[in-house]
């Protein structure tokens, strides 16, 4: 129910932002976006560092946590990597560039500009990830050190921040005059971008489990199997789970849950500029997981270009569907 409001949201922003496209200009998107991703991460900083349990375990549950959510990170992206080699980058993403440079230079009068990057650009880049780090940092510091009121709790904050995020993505989706001709382009080989999610991200875990003594290797495959949906698979695997581990220690492995994926997130909004450079562009759809739909997807939107986003939202939808089979899996064995 939570992805169809959001896939909701965004479909009426889509609508709104082709309507009006010949109306107004939305170059505006880019920066109202930037802001309310930084104001995004801000808040989940506050609910992370607002959670007494997690702020007493920080250090324990955080280095598992962080183990989990790399481990399955690096794995998605070198999976991505040869997947993108193998079958993207000389097909559909080259040509898809290739063509939307060309109908940006005819707009435009100009010659576009792929390969030079100036170092006014990379400095921009190197602010931009400093912010987004720096918002999520002031946020848990904010959450550790001031008391709320209960009334922040119960209003669910970071849905309506999420919900104005993704009308935004989808005005700017919607006002691109790209995106009939990238839906074209749509190939079965579309469903290598969820597999290769899927088998970076449990190989690389399943490795892991290796140095968690603590935690049994289908306990690190259920850990790994939110892909970043960190609400679902931490509640999932501390209810799952009380009956065979016990309730503390149940709930010990839903907070890790929860880090982790609230981790792969973040590195996937800080990351994708880097991932994208060194792993090709469909490492940042592979390392956000369930999240390249809603809250990861204008990181990947600016590291990759708009047209990519019908690939990361289609991939979105496959992993999304698959957290609350594979958790419930894992945690059965």
């Amino acid at each position: 129910m939570f992805s169809l409001k959001v896939i909701g949201v965004m479909a009426t922003g889509v609508l709104l932002g082709w309507i009006g496209r010949n109306l107004c200009r939305f170059a505006f998107l880019g920066k109202t976006i930037f802001c309310t991703v930084l104001l995004l991460l801000f808040w989940m900083g506050v609910e992370v560092g607002s959670n007494p349990y997690i702020t007493q375990n920080i250090v324990r549950l955080g280095g598992q946590s962080l183990l989990l959510s790399a481990a399955g990170t690096l794995g998605s992206i070198l999976l991505a990597k040869w997947v993108y080699s193998r079958f993207f980058s000389g097909s559909l993403g080259k040509r898809l560039v290739e063509e939307g440079e060309s109908a940006e230079a005819r707009r435009n009068g100009s010659v576009p500009e792929t390969d030079v990057r100036n170092d006014s650009q990379e400095g921009s880049s190197w602010k931009s990830t400093l912010l987004t780090l720096g918002a999520f940092v002031l946020g848990c510091f904010i959450g550790y050190g001031v008391s709320l009121p209960e009334g922040f709790k119960e209003w669910d904050i970071s849905l309506y921040i999420l919900y104005a995020l993704m009308f935004q993505v989808g005005l700017n989706i919607g006002s691109d005059p790209k995106i009939k001709e990238t839906l074209r382009q749509v190939r079965p080989r579309l469903l290598l971008v969820p597999v290769a999610t899927w088998t970076g991200t449990l190989l690389f875990c399943a490795l892991a489990s290796f140095l968690l003594v603590r935690w049994s290797l289908w306990d690190c495959l259920a850990v790994g199997s939110g892909f970043a949906y960190y609400s679902l698979s931490s509640i999932l695997i501390t209810e799952l789970k009380s009956a065979s581990l016990g309730l503390t220690a149940a709930t010990e492995l839903g907070v890790i849950a929860l880090m982790a994926n609230i981790l792969r997130e973040i590195i996937t909004i800080v990351g994708a500029p880097f991932f994208v450079k060194y792993f090709g562009k469909l490492a940042p759809i592979c390392a956000g997981g369930a999240t390249t739909m809603d809250t990861t997807l204008p990181a990947v939107t600016q590291a990759c270009g708009k047209e990519w986003v019908f690939v990361s939202m289609f991939h979105a939808v496959l992993v999304d569907l698959s957290v609350p089979f594979l958790v419930s899996f894992f945690c059965s064995l």
